[in-house]
């Protein structure tokens, strides 16, 4: 793995955290995303560039559950 790589992967393990401070930077982070006029595909590559989502499920769920809120 690279260094973006890593650094993509660690950011997405943070997010996916479910203590409150991860959680609001999470939730911050996704509101301050623009989906509008974005085809699905668009709006969630965008979504998905700036990190790697992390390996547990629970994890994966609330950070797809934010995006699914948008």
């Amino acid at each position: 793995m690279m260094a973006g790589e890593d650094a993509e992967a660690m950011i997405g393990e943070y997010l996916g955290q479910h203590e409150e401070f991860p959680l609001a930077v999470m939730h911050a982070y996704v509101d301050s995303m623009k989906f509008t006029g974005l085809k699905f595909d668009a709006a969630i590559r965008e979504f998905l560039k700036g990190f790697r989502l992390p390996g547990e499920a629970q994890k994966i769920d609330r950070i797809m559950e934010k995006f699914a809120e948008r």
